[in-house]
């Protein structure tokens, strides 16, 4: 019979919440890098990232993936370690948007990326997405972790305290961690709470410079905080406006509207007269001084 890999799964996704204590799950670091499945086959393997394109060409370090069983897909993340041991998203990021095979090449010296494997889909041709987590990860323990090479790892985990593993993650200065149910399955391209993201962030008083347009409604808004006395743009936030803010916060947008920004800007939008203010949630600032993966909270008026 022939047998082949699937072309491609998509990754599970996971909810956000709060660190909890429970018997029932495992507690994993989340890893601040780039998501990314690796499928082996006949002593061939393909790395597929999060939106279905091929980045095997752009980590020549991941070669010894040759040798796992065949037929077995891993879902993991793809991370650069800095010299604390830390994850670094910037340097993975500066991997991800190389462009030519020398490029790839001098980078997987210079700034070696790790694959971290974290769950098993198929071994052998044989699906293992509707087991439960618990006997993916010991197929996953017993198969692959032993035959993998250097730069790779199966993702280690706690059963139990949730909450401390979180605090420690947090005095590591990591991103968080993720809680997943021992006993679920795996649900591709769905996000579900069997997988529970818990991450620090921080938040910020921002000014409204103004808005991205989309006809009726706003699409994001454009933000500026204060940093050493002046207030900067920190870029756009899209998430977090529930139903009911929408109607009068696109009221105050398009009747405060005016001719220039506040303070210089290289977003594009329709600009608003000072005045409006939110609170945002945001991971980190990044080297440019814009906010990474910012989520509204709440509106301010003065």
């Amino acid at each position: 019979m022939d047998r082949s890999s699937p072309d491609f799964i998509k990754p599970m996704l996971a909810e956000s919440g709060e660190a909890f204590d429970s018997d029932k799950h495992l507690f994993e670091i989340k890893w601040d890098g780039i998501r990314a499945m690796a499928y082996v086959e006949q002593g061939v393997y393909r790395l597929m990232s999060r939106r279905g394109v091929d980045v095997t060409e752009r980590y020549p370090e991941f070669e010894p993936l040759r040798s796992l069983p065949s037929g077995c897909v891993l879902d993991g993340e793809i991370v650069v370690l800095d010299a604390d041991g830390k994850p670094s998203f910037r340097s993975v990021l500066s991997r991800a948007q190389a462009r030519t095979k020398l490029r790839f090449r001098h980078l997987s010296q210079a700034t070696a990326a790790d694959f971290i494997a974290f769950d098993l889909l198929y071994l052998d041709y044989n699906e293992l997405i509707r087991k439960p987590l618990r006997d993916r990860r010991e197929s996953m323990l017993e198969r692959i972790a032993p035959k993998l090479g250097e730069h790779m790892a199966v993702s280690d985990g706690v059963i139990g305290p949730g909450r401390s593993f979180f605090d420690e993650s947090l005095a590591r200065d990591l991103e968080g961690i993720v809680a997943k149910r021992l006993n679920s399955r795996y649900f591709p391209g769905k996000r579900s709470d069997a997988w529970i993201k818990v991450r620090k962030s921080s938040s910020a008083l921002c000014a409204i410079l103004g808005f991205v347009d989309k006809g009726d409604d706003f699409e994001s808004l454009i933000i500026a905080t204060e940093d050493d006395g002046e207030l900067h743009c920190v870029g756009r936030v899209g998430t977090g406006f529930d139903a009911a803010l929408r109607e009068p916060l696109n009221d105050l947008l398009r009747d405060g509207r005016c001719d220039a920004p506040l303070v210089p800007c290289d977003e594009k939008g329709t600009w608003v007269m000072p005045g409006l203010y939110c609170v945002v949630r945001y991971l980190e600032c990044t080297r440019d001084g814009i906010f990474r993966e910012p989520v509204f909270e709440k509106l301010i008026t003065d």
